[in-house]
This record gives C-alpha cells, structure tokens and sequence, in this order.
C-alpha cells in the first residue's frame, strides 16, 4: 500500500535517488582519472594547490588514495543492491518483499511464545 496521494511523489523519489547515485559515481570516476601534472615554471611550491594558511600551511595536490575511492564505489554497489532488495524507491516493494509491519508481526509471535 502506498501513503502517496499522486503518482508523481513515486517518480519523484525513485528519480531524485537514482540520479543522486549515479552522480556520486559519475563525479567519483571523474576525479580518479584527474591526475597532478609536473608543475611549471612560476606555478610555486611543488606539489602545492597555492592555498596557504597561517603563514606557512600549504594545501598538497595529491590524488585520493586508491583504497578511499574503491569503499566509494563498493558503497555505491551496496546503495544500488539495497535499493534493489528492500523498498526505497518510491512505491517499489523491493525484491525480497521486506515490510516493516511483517517485521512487527513476526516479533509479536516470537514474544508470545
């Protein structure tokens, strides 16, 4: 059963997810494959983004560790497989069938006995 007055509540759940996904992913994949050039004459420090804080704090231009952006990918399967499973996207009852008052239902019996 579904709480929403009108159908556009649905689409407007299941899209405003789906694109908020696929845009962690698209950005992800766009700055994995950003990689820190020699830097040229006059550029400053080496290896520097020329922000400097108190004096003499510099900001370092260095990737992502290749280990941060693979738990962001295996965090965006996981969103994608959950979504999938279980229901979060608008109407979508989900694969397995999972609801909340199932759940309730299933320790009610688990208490009474």
């Amino acid at each position: 059963m579904s709480d929403f007055t009108s159908g556009f509540w649905n689409i407007y759940i299941t899209v405003l997810s789906l694109l908020g996904i696929f845009g962690c992913g698209i950005l992800l994949y766009s700055q994995s494959k950003h990689r820190v050039g020699a830097p040229k004459p006059g550029d400053g420090p080496v290896g520097t983004t020329g922000h400097i804080w108190d004096e003499d704090l510099t900001e370092l231009n260095t990737p992502m560790p290749r280990w941060w952006m693979w738990l962001f990918y295996i965090t965006i399967v996981f969103a994608l497989a959950y979504l999938y499973l279980y229901p979060g996207l608008g109407t979508y009852a989900g694969k397995l069938g999972w609801k909340s008052s199932g759940q309730y239902q299933e320790e009610l019996k688990k208490a009474d006995a």
